[in-house]
């Protein structure tokens, strides 16, 4: 057996720190962007259903997301959303969830502060109903 060397690399100097935070300019999330996250977040709790897909009151198949509206200003945001509950279900008790989970997504992925959110119920779905 044979032994080979390795050369051993040097250490990289240490970068320069960073500069002033004033200086690295700014982040800004589109409103599309904040809303389409908070709709993904509903589809995240137990309970919720996609919304069904319409066209002028009529049913046209499939589900869609949650509808959801955001309104951002500054490091705020303000969402509406637009959910659909299986039913019989504590209502209550299930918006309560959505409302926290969704704060705390939106939060998490944005860095922004969730103010209010307003949450409407625009369906209610059987619970043994799987379209």
């Amino acid at each position: 057996m044979s032994s080979t060397a390795v050369p051993v690399r040097p250490v990289p100097e240490q970068r320069d720190p960073p500069e002033a935070v004033s200086g690295r300019g700014r982040t800004v999330v589109p409103e599309r962007v904040v809303a389409r996250i908070a709709a993904r977040a509903v589809s995240e709790v137990e309970g919720t259903r996609g919304l069904s897909g319409r066209l002028g009151g009529l049913v046209v198949g499939g589900r869609v997301p949650a509808r959801a509206h955001a309104r951002v200003s500054g490091s705020r945001i303000a969402l509406r959303l637009v959910i659909a509950l299986h039913y019989p279900a504590p209502l209550r008790s299930t918006a309560r969830e959505v409302r926290e989970h969704v704060r705390r997504r939106v939060e998490h992925c944005t860095g922004m502060t969730v103010q209010h959110i307003d949450i409407e119920i625009g369906e209610l779905v059987p619970a043994g109903r799987t379209r």
